[in-house]
């Protein structure tokens, strides 16, 4: 018997707007029991904030991980190698930090996650928080909200201005498709250059310090774990410059964001996080922040739902799931 549990929060969320989009990752779990020798527990409620423990997935055989922590020194008690009974790992969603990958090889579990999922609602919510930026929206709703009317200067068009887009995969370059329409020039930076992408937008691969100093607007999609901007990268930018930051809160020194824009130094910070630095009020200042739900969506929520199940079903079948981020680990689990 292989059992399977979800921790996913959103993994059974119903659709409220979504048109039919086949099989919902709830329906192809259900499937995969009725065919195989599989058992389904949904375990949606857990909260992901607390440490995993190896109890809890005794003789479990996949997992559906939400953002909750495996360390090595878990993952060597789940794997096989261990002596455990986890062959695999499928994350809902793309970013996989919260598993320790090589301790995974080591362990004999496989990682999977669902890329391109949630690409475009991302993209949307990035483009989304540009105009937000761009228009001052946070210090007029404030106000206008209280019956006072506009103060400060007016909003910054987007229109004819220098796009620069800091790492071009998926997200980046729907981006710059969606802010097509605005007659936008590109400055893009990436570790890996996409040439055929650049050919085909205009776009123009430069270092990220000409890119900083040449950009009107900046926005953040790189796929890493460490500050990209801080308060060197700040001071190359312009004051009338807007930063947006919907990948991952650890790209920026946000406190040096916050005290740039309090300061006239930038135009304006958004960020889809929860602002890290309560001492540092947001009030009256030129900044957008959300609590990361760029991705989330009911065609983000649905892509994922339905790749982390099919990656289970795949496991299952023929043990060779899609999208593994470790294939070393498809010798040993």
């Amino acid at each position: 018997m292989n059992r399977v549990v979800v921790f996913a929060t959103s993994f059974l969320d119903k659709p409220i707007a979504l048109r039919e989009s086949g099989p919902s990752g709830a329906d192809i779990l259900a499937r995969l029991a009725e065919e195989a020798d599989v058992t389904v527990e949904y375990r949606c409620d857990r909260d992901p904030a607390q440490p995993v423990t190896a109890a809890e997935l005794d003789g479990v055989t996949a997992v559906i991980a939400d953002l909750e922590q495996y360390d090595a020194d878990l993952l060597q008690t789940l794997g096989p190698r261990g002596g455990g009974s986890v062959r695999l790992i499928t994350r809902y969603g793309v970013g996989y930090d919260a598993v320790d990958i090589p301790a995974a090889t080591e362990a004999g579990i496989i990682v999977a996650n669902t890329p391109g999922a949630n690409s475009r609602p991302t993209a949307e919510w990035a483009v989304a928080t540009i105009m937000a930026v761009a228009g001052r929206r946070s210090i007029h709703h404030a106000r206008a909200s209280q019956g006072l009317r506009k103060i400060g200067p007016s909003r910054i068009d987007i229109s004819g201005k220098t796009l620069g887009v800091v790492g071009t995969g998926a997200i980046g370059r729907i981006v710059v498709d969606l802010l097509a329409g605005f007659n936008v020039s590109v400055l893009a930076c990436d570790l890996y250059p996409n040439a055929e992408w650049a050919d085909q937008s205009g776009a123009r691969y430069v270092e990220l310090d000409e890119l900083l100093a040449g950009s009107d607007i900046v926005t953040l999609h790189a796929a890493s774990n460490a500050q990209i901007i801080g308060p060197r990268e700040l001071a190359l930018m312009r004051p009338s410059a807007l930063l947006v930051n919907c990948a991952r809160g650890v790209l920026v020194d946000n406190a040096a964001a916050w005290h740039a824009v309090k300061e006239g130094r930038l135009w304006g910070y958004g960020l889809d996080e929860v602002w890290p630095h309560p001492e540092l009020s947001l009030d009256d200042l030129n900044m957008m922040t959300s609590p990361h739900v760029g991705s989330d969506t009911e065609i983000g929520k649905a892509n994922m739902q339905r790749m982390s199940a099919e990656a289970i079903a795949a496991f299952i079948r023929s043990g060779q799931p899609p999208h593994v981020i470790n294939p070393e680990a498809l010798t040993t689990s």
